[in-house]
């Protein structure tokens, strides 16, 4: 079930809609706040973007039409005024009609920028009748075939004068149409243009609706289970290295601390709402689900003190206001609630919908209340759901809110914002660190203050990888500088010298520093080594693979050195190495196994196969350890002849393997690995009558859900998560639930039916022989990273690749119901399904 997919879960009312009056007595705020409404329906409709011009007058996009397309365009962008000046913006023009989705604006210019894909358009009232009567188009080509929700947004101006815009999770081919010279770009992440010289490029970060600068220029997104995100590093200075296997611009900030148990980053950030709307994603409960609007509150007089400086972001099926305190940490920032145990602003109303923030000339915060039943997109709602679900109910409503501080904020004592002053600033230095090291990679002078500076901040991650992108033609000289600097073996430690031997174009080079390098570190020179091909025959890698061997199974040794160890003895031989790496495989927790399984597989995948395909092994290992065993053995698409006698010999049932998987076989070079495969799959294989038949038998059997969770466990747990079992590569499942059985059935026999883009899968080629299959997390200049099933991630050296292909079908295998029992599947059906 790859292909189904919910970014929000689904959150609906069973109350009717209240008017504003009463719903603002639904409102509970932080106690310092209180909370005014500016403007509602008549005046205003479906309200998600808003913003204030020079004059006071207050610019509000109306997505109108929401969620779907209507002939014609139903969006508009109001001009709202306060002309009596009592806090009600009572009059409104219509600025702009006869627009498809417009969801942001910005005064500029003497005019407004409004994001409406496919289009940025400026928009002017030269008459001033307060309707646009110029209407230019400044950019075009953005993706509007897909869904109304996630489509380019939040036009906001940076420091450096240029115009961003926040991606929306999707892309297109952007051009300007009044700058034809300006060749066409892809869009693959938010983008930037300078209006004085009508350029436009990518710029890091992929914010789905929002993003925020604070007073230092520093640029703030997120995403709907993330509502701070800092966007860290610019892709231009990794450019530098084109060996630095580094895939991350930006930082999640918040803590995870709702755990659902699942692997790669699947935890959700703490909400407490006070509304009764119902989330179908498991994973989304008590947490985010639909973060957007994020704000940077830089400070002003109208809310209190203890808003300076903080994230603000909306949940809108939480029906709520959230607030984070931005706490320094080495080169970015842990984002912590900044209130403890309730929201800045949370409703009973299920009918609010909080969707975007914005600072008034008054300093006071407005909040965009598109107030509505439901605020899903139907895009990402199973198809049984959007046939019961009201997309409606509140298309005519809309509220904007002003929230101040019930009592006037006074100055606090001198001393007392010295002392906070003063241990900001000690934490900013590393951000200070940061950014000289970034401008150090530019130096050749500056290598010895580079190893300094690398050395002091060692155990931030950002700031080794600021210091590898600078090393690129001085490999040498840095590792000489920074050498007499390590103090141990600490994971910081190991990463950076992990990062500097790979960034050795010439093993040979790397080797003849080693030999000048004191001491006998072997775990350092380990970390050097790890990642390096070539020179397994030389001394110092000798030297380095002994201690290695004697290592593995010290259970004295420390983990991070062991891993280490484990992941060099790959560069070893089957003779010195196999026995070794063999007794981790039942004794060391799974870490170390996984290690040990992937290092097997590289000395000999085919002699590794007869061990980990062993008779009766198969069953006994865990959805993540299978798909270990899998990837590592089909790696190396020329050593997969000893897992073709694990399928032939049913130790490894044909079922275990995606479609991508089987291609392996089947259009192998050696015609009698093709042979034997075209057999095996044959015979595995059901047609449609017949998976329709096991079905039916299935669905004609007494059901037992506990045994379901068994049988998903075993056969779904690689790639997909309910109650608390599996693994996030695919979407989350709870949404199912209210399709008939049939339709999930369906789905399970056919998982290449339907595939969300989100969840697109890709196959990366690797110039070694290598090969990897999943999902594409992230990509920079340098690296991209695929999350394959089971978890694993892999970061990849664009270097290294031969191809990365978009694949045309599912990662799910087809044919998973051939492999059970009618029985098996009518019991994960009904485990699925939530029966008891």
């Amino acid at each position: 079930m790859i292909g189904a997919v919910s970014i929000f879960g689904v959150s609906f009312s069973a109350h009717a809609q209240l008017a504003p009056e009463k719903a603002q007595a639904t409102f509970q705020a932080d106690p310092s706040l209180k909370v005014e409404l500016t403007a509602a329906e008549p005046q205003i409709e479906s309200p998600c973007a808003l913003a204030f011009d020079q004059k006071g007058r207050l610019f509000v996009a109306e997505n109108r039409g929401y969620p779907n397309l209507s002939d014609p365009p139903q969006g508009r962008i109001a001009l709202l005024e306060d002309r009596d000046h009592d806090g009600r913006y009572e009059t409104r023009t219509t600025f702009a009609e006869g627009l498809t989705f417009p969801n942001g604006v910005l005064p500029w210019n003497g005019g407004l920028i409004v994001t409406c894909a496919p289009d940025v358009l400026f928009l002017q009232d030269t008459d001033g009748d307060g309707r646009a009567d110029v209407r230019r188009v400044l950019l075009t080509g953005f993706d509007a075939a897909k869904s109304t929700q996630l489509r380019v947004n939040a036009p906001t101006v940076g420091p450096d004068g240029w115009i961003y815009f926040a991606a929306g999770l999707v892309g297109g081919e952007i051009t300007s149409p009044e700058h034809p010279e300006k060749p066409a770009l892809k869009m693959t992440a938010d983008l930037r243009w300078n209006p004085q010289t009508g350029d436009f490029e990518n710029t890091d970060g992929k914010s789905q609706f929002g993003q925020s600068f604070d007073d230092f220029g520093r640029r703030f997104i997120c995403m709907n289970r993330l509502p701070v995100q800092h966007v860290v590093l610019a892709s231009k200075w990794l450019r530098r290295n084109p060996r630095l296997a580094f895939s991350d611009t930006v930082q999640d900030c918040n803590e995870r601390n709702v755990k659902t148990g699942l692997k790669g980053g699947g935890d959700g950030v703490r909400l407490f709402p006070v509304s009764s709307n119902i989330t179908t994603a498991d994973s989304h409960a008590g947490s985010f689900s639909a973060a957007c609007g994020i704000t940077i509150w830089r400070g002003g007089s109208a809310l209190p003190a203890i808003f300076d400086g903080a994230a603000l972001a909306c949940d809108p099926t939480g029906n709520l206001v959230h607030a984070d305190r931005l706490v320094p940490r080495g080169a970015t920032f842990a984002a912590e609630p900044l209130l403890k145990g309730h929201e800045l602003l949370a409703s009973s109303d299920d009918w609010f919908r909080p969707v975007f923030l914005a600072r008034g000339p008054d300093g006071a915060l407005y909040v965009a209340d598109m107030y509505r039943r439901v605020i899903e997109h139907p895009d990402y709602l199973p198809e049984e759901v959007r046939k019961h679900t009201d997309f409606e109910s509140g298309r005519s409503f809309g509220r904007i809110w002003r929230i101040t501080a019930k009592e006037p904020r006074t100055a606090q004592p001198l001393a007392a914002w010295r002392d906070e002053f003063a241990e900001l600033a000690g934490k900013e230095d590393a951000r200070a660190r940061f950014l000289s090291v970034l401008k150090m990679g530019d130096d050749p002078a500056a290598t010895a203050p580079l190893a300094e500076a690398a050395a002091r901040d060692i155990e931030d991650r950002w700031l080794r990888a600021a210091a590898l992108s600078g090393i690129a033609g001085r490999e040498a000289e840095f590792l000489r500088a920074l050498w007499p600097k390590l103090t141990g073996t600490s994971v910081g430690e190991l990463e950076l010298l992990a990062g500097i031997g790979k960034s050795f174009a010439d093993p040979a080079a790397l080797l003849a520093t080693l030999e000048t390098l004191p001491g006998e570190n072997a775990t350092a020179r380990a970390a050097l080594l790890v990642d390096v091909r070539g020179g397994e025959k030389s001394p110092a890698f000798a030297k380095v693979i002994d201690a290695a061997l004697t290592s593995v199974a010290d259970e004295k040794t420390a983990a991070p050195a062991r891993l280490l160890f484990i992941r060099l003895l790959a560069r070893s031989t089957w003779d010195r190495a196999a026995a070794p790496l063999q007794s981790l495989l039942t004794n060391a927790d799974d870490t170390l196994r996984t290690a040990a399984i992937r290092s097997l597989a590289t000395l000999d995948a085919n002699r590794a196969a007869s061990i980990l395909l062993a008779p009766g092994a198969w069953p006994r290992y865990s959805p993540a350890l299978r798909e270990t065993v899998l990837a590592a053995l089909l790696a190396r698409p020329a050593q997969i002849g000893g897992t073709l006698d694990a399928l032939e010999t049913g130790n490894l049932p044909p079922a275990a393997l995606t479609p991508q998987r089987r291609q392996l076989f089947v259009k192998h070079a050696d015609a009698n690995i093709r042979e034997r495969a075209a057999k095996i799959f044959a015979a595995s294989e059901t047609t449609p009558a017949a998976a329709q038949a096991n079905v039916q038998a299935a669905l004609a059997l007494t059901p037992h859900a506990d045994h379901g969770r068994a049988v998903f466990k075993q056969t779904c747990a690689t790639c997909h998560r309910l109650e608390q079992e599996g693994v996030t590569v695919g979407p989350d499942l709870l949404d199912i639930r209210k399709q008939p059985k049939e339709n999930i059935a369906f789905h399970i026999i056919s998982p290449d039916a339907e595939i969300a883009p989100a969840f697109t899968a890709y196959t990366a080629e690797l110039k070694d022989g290598r090969a990897f299959a999943g999902i594409l997390t992230s990509e920079t200049p340098t690296s991209v990273a695929l999350r394959q099933p089971g978890g694993a991630e892999e970061t990849i050296l664009r270097a290294d690749l031969k191809s990365l292909t978009a694949l045309p079908g599912s990662l799910m295998p087809a044919g998973l119901d051939a492999a059970m029992q009618p029985q098996d599947l009518a019991d994960l059906l009904a485990f699925l399904k939530g029966e008891k």
